[in-house]
């Protein structure tokens, strides 16, 4: 038995600042992957944005967005109208004013929103402008059980673990990862797949904002940690069919899950 499932990595250069001209564009981009047999897309983080705080500066909270907000609406209807499960990184408010969050909305195919997931594990001077996401949790969508993650919460075993022991089948990292990590980017995302045998997807910023340069290399990792495919450093889109079954085939193999001594690893979440 297979599942197949063709994923569309968006690897982009989003306009920075420019909220409608991204969205113009990721509409567009979508109609083209569902035309090639896509049946998820994936943007990376605060790719309706720019990622670069410092350029954007006061911009941050006017650019927040809720999912009842019309830009948010707009990709619900290009999933609806496309038949696509989407996943977009973008900048989120909540319930208090002010308080920003570095979120992806995850939209089904019927464009029904499963929810939004908020950056965890903030980076370097995110913690002066987003405030830390306050749950982990998996999206059930009508092609899988889909975990995301947002860049550095690749730097935390547990993140990844927690989806995955959730029952996640598909690991989504969308990132804005930069060129004075580079050396960190495919390692990260080799080892999360290979630790829980799951298939993940690195979708990556590309391009220059400000003193901020972004590696793109958006790759697709198999639950052995190889590495399917990957692009370059250019814009473009990788499209990847993979089998979520292969999970399962994987875990029979190599039975980390059934191995594992959890009563052994409290320590882990003890505050030293």
């Amino acid at each position: 038995m297979s599942r197949f499932l063709k994923i569309a990595a968006v690897q982009i250069a989003p306009k920075i600042g420019d909220l409608t001209t991204n969205l113009e564009k990721f509409i567009k981009i979508i109609g083209d992957a569902a035309r090639q047999g896509a049946d998820v897309v994936i943007f990376p983080e605060l790719a309706l944005t720019g990622y670069n705080q410092d350029v954007l500066g006061d911009k941050l909270v006017k650019l927040a967005l809720t999912v009842e907000d019309k830009p948010i609406q707009q990709l619900t209807q290009a999933a609806r109208t496309n038949k696509i499960c989407l996943v977009v990184g973008f900048i989120e408010k909540r319930t208090i004013p002010g308080d920003i969050y570095n979120s992806v909305v995850i939209i089904d195919n019927d464009g029904s929103i499963l929810g939004t997931y908020a950056k965890t594990h903030l980076f370097s001077s995110e913690y002066l402008h987003f405030r830390e996401g306050p749950t982990i949790n998996i999206f059930q969508s009508q092609h899988g059980i889909f975990g995301p993650l947002i860049c550095m919460d690749l730097g935390f075993p547990e993140v990844a673990r927690l989806l995955c022991l959730q029952g996640a089948e598909l690991l989504i990292a969308c990132s804005a990862w930069i060129s004075l990590d580079e050396d960190l980017w495919s390692l990260s995302l080799q080892a999360r797949a290979s630790d829980n045998m799951v298939f993940i997807v690195g979708v990556n910023l590309t391009g220059v904002e400000g003193d901020l340069e972004f590696i793109g290399q958006s790759m697709v990792v198999g639950p052995r940690g190889n590495i399917i495919d990957r692009l370059d450093t250019k814009e473009g889109i990788l499209f990847t069919t993979i089998d979520l079954d292969e999970v399962v085939n994987a875990r029979r193999r190599a039975p980390r899950f059934t191995q594992r001594r959890p009563e052994l690893y409290a320590p882990i979440s003890e505050a030293y």
